[in-house]
């Protein structure tokens, strides 16, 4: 493992963007010929989104479907074909997010047509983009929430649906026009379609990352690994990044379509080993788990171990030193009489203390 005083250094908080590629440096939109400013010019979400129906979508789910249906095996090396499709899913599942956040942006302008005085706050209220299609696919053109609030409380907490519910009451916005509202719901079944196709992706490597990268799930989980996996696209892109360079990931996820910036934490801070910290040492705790993360991805990436168990050694090792952080200090001295009072001894005279 890198040396442990890597984790006694200070550890910045602005980590930046790394979770999608593919963008325009400077005006910070996906560079993909779609005018990001003005949602309305496109009256259906196929104009704006194609992902799903491209051949390469296609095909990669045609393989999928083959990989599932073939022999198990113990290990997926590098020059395994199957390892090369892994890298093309982890690629694809950010190229999905992408267009997720095209069909938000398209589905929250085009649904604030009706809500364009009050409601416009329904995208700051639920930032997500899955759930926020499936609020608007209960709402739709009802105004009276009270009728579906059980179906609210399903997908939001209870307290936000009454907010919600408050909210649409007051709003002086006019109902969807007939094919204003298809348009709407188009978008919620894309994005919802978009979802689906991502979490089968995400499940697929999930489940082979034991098989690529078997130390690495040992010490962090397959659920942490697969997503850094499709942020990384490979192992061995992992295994060249720095502990700072791997704590970064997943840390900064810009919400193009809801033209906010949200800061969120990296995907190490969300493992067992970090999570279940105090705050305070939380930082310290990412540094070193970073640090042992790249060593056993580089072990996993030029194959140094045939199994798990330098991963399991490694998550042993971190866990005894996270329980020094946090264990009292232990009294020191033999019977352990650290607040004895001590006192200056007399010093008796030579001769037995008797006189001249």
């Amino acid at each position: 493992m890198a040396d442990d005083g890597w984790a006694d250094q200070p550890y910045g908080d602005d980590f930046g963007d790394n979770t999608i590629t593919g963008k325009n440096e400077e005006s910070d939109e996906p560079s993909d010929g779609i005018d990001w400013g003005d949602m309305l010019r496109y009256r259906n979400i196929k104009e704006v989104t194609t992902l799903l129906n491209s051949g390469k979508m296609l095909r990669l789910i045609r393989e999928l479907a083959a990989y599932h249906d073939a022999p198990p095996k113990n290990a997926i090396p590098k020059d395994d074909p199957e390892h090369a499709f892994i890298c093309e899913c982890s690629e694809m599942v950010l190229q999905l997010e992408m267009e997720k956040s095209k069909a938000f942006k398209f589905l929250r302008d085009h649904y604030a047509v009706r809500f364009s005085v009050r409601f416009s706050e329904l995208a700051m209220f639920i930032p997500d983009g899955v759930t926020y299609a499936k609020v608007v696919k209960i709402i739709r053109n009802d105004m009276n929430l009270t009728d579906v609030i059980d179906d609210l409380d399903e997908l939001v907490p209870s307290q936000l649906s009454a907010v919600i519910i408050a909210a649409a009451s007051t709003t002086l916005g006019r109902d969807l026009e007939a094919d204003e509202l298809t348009a709407v719901l188009g978008a919620v079944d894309e994005l919802e379609a978009l979802e689906l196709a991502k979490q089968t992706l995400l499940e697929y490597i999930q489940h082979r990352m034991p098989l690529v990268c078997p130390n690495l799930c040992a010490f962090l989980g397959t659920g942490i690994v697969s997503q850094i996996f499709a942020v990384a696209s490979s192992i061995t892109k992992i295994a060249t990044m720095d502990p700072t360079e791997l704590a970064k990931i997943g840390s900064n996820r810009a919400a193009s379509a809801t033209g906010v910036k949200i800061k969120t934490v990296g995907f190490l801070m969300n493992s067992d080993l970090v999570a279940t910290h105090p705050p305070q040492l939380r930082p310290k705790a990412l540094r070193l788990v970073s640090s042992a993360a790249v060593t056993l991805a580089r072990i996993d990436d030029n194959r140094r171990a045939s199994d798990s168990s330098q991963g399991l050694k490694q998550r042993e090792d971190v866990k005894r030193k996270m329980i020094m952080w946090t264990d009292p200090v232990g009294l020191r001295g033999a019977a352990n009489n650290t607040y004895e009072r001590r006192t200056r001894k007399r010093e008796r005279p030579m001769d037995g203390g008797q006189g001249r």
